[in-house]
């Protein structure tokens, strides 16, 4: 059999590692409601989700949550984030502003200079734009918009760093899960190695808020995180995972290509009997770190769009008769090969 080797590696852009949330430096009682908001509210996450999400505003996003909701939570959270990714750019001249100033003077009167207010979600839709605070609450609003009624937000702070990051999650059995602007969902250990490993900043403390939707938001902050927290929630790839995912691949292409079979032969290195083949391999950059059993039939869709948006790989699934799929753990990284043959 005569095979071409052709590998692919894929680019993920790196999350924003610079996006400025501001906590506050006094306690609060979270609940004011949207007519009571002054200015200065816009520029804190717990105050500013209360402030910006209203019925008004869940009503403008609901052409967007319709569109988006499958009804099954993992679904709809990944759905966001993919929608997010293609619509909403992040707004590097925003981050690039100086940190808000705010002065309360004895009188009561605030005064505000720099910085920049956390857009309602509408804005952010429609500018098309944002950094991590407006992505944040363009996130929780889209899960209300889709009748989910309870979320969560973390407001993180990194080691050796006065710039902060804010991010949305989601809480499914028990665990929570990071939605961060693009996929994949993360739980919380591979959050934290994400920073670490990929981003290169160390994840000291995360405020965690608990956010309820009934005729408005309502914010509470729930606790404080710290890195044996995140890494207390954290999944290591196994061998079995990998398998999975292969064999769901494999379900993939079988049902759109049903001239395809599967031969497990071809996973051996020399098949025998074949008159030509070709191998795809394909790396997708941490996502045996990122890999979550609870996002498993996600991670199959993401791994197979990423194969079938390849031209000359669509092509081939199309020609050829025979086909098998290995997945493997390379380090941090998955590695995925396609082999394809024909007698």
């Amino acid at each position: 059999m005569g095979s071409k080797i052709i590998a692919i590696v894929l680019v993920f852009l790196s999350m924003i590692s610079g996006c400025i949330s501001y906590p506050r430096v006094s306690p609060t009682a979270n609940n004011t409601p949207t007519e009571a908001c002054e200015d200065a509210d816009y520029y804190f996450l717990d105050s500013a989700i209360e402030c910006t999400i209203t019925p008004e505003e869940i009503e403008a996003l609901l052409p967007i949550a319709d569109e988006l909701k499958e009804g099954d939570i993992r679904e709809d959270v990944w759905k966001i984030l993919e929608w997010e990714e293609s619509k909403i750019e992040y707004d590097f001249e925003k981050a690039a502003l100086p940190p808000a100033k705010i002065t309360t003077y004895p009188t009561g009167k605030v005064e505000i200079s720099r910085g920049s207010k956390i857009q309602s979600p509408s804005e952010t839709v429609n500018l098309g734009r944002g950094i991590c605070t407006d992505y944040t609450v363009l996130t929780l609003a889209l899960l209300f918009a889709m009748n989910y009624t309870e979320a969560y937000a973390l407001e993180i702070n990194f080691e050796n760093s006065e710039t902060g990051h804010a991010a949305a999650l989601v809480k499914i059995n028990g665990k929570f899960f990071v939605l961060d602007q693009k996929p994949p969902v993360m739980d919380l250990g591979s959050y934290y190695l994400h920073w670490k490993k990929v981003e290169g900043k160390t994840i000291s403390n995360a405020t965690l808020y608990r956010v309820l939707w009934g005729d408005r938001a309502q914010v509470e902050k729930i606790g404080v995180l710290y890195p044996s927290d995140f890494l207390g929630e954290d999944y290591t790839f196994t061998n079995f995972d990998a398998n999975r995912l292969a064999f769901g691949i494999m379900e993939r292409i079988e049902s759109e290509f049903p001239d395809l079979k599967k031969d497990e032969n071809l996973k051996s290195g020399k098949p025998i009997g074949y008159s030509s083949g070709k191998r795809w391999l394909m790396t997708f950059p941490n996502f045996a770190m990122y890999y979550t059993p609870e996002f498993h039939e996600q991670f199959v869709d993401y791994i197979y769009s990423n194969l079938k948006d390849t031209p000359e790989i669509l092509a081939d699934l199309g020609d050829y008769s025979y086909f098998w799929v290995d997945v493997k753990a390379e380090g941090e990284d998955l590695k995925v090969e396609l082999v394809l043959a024909r007698k």
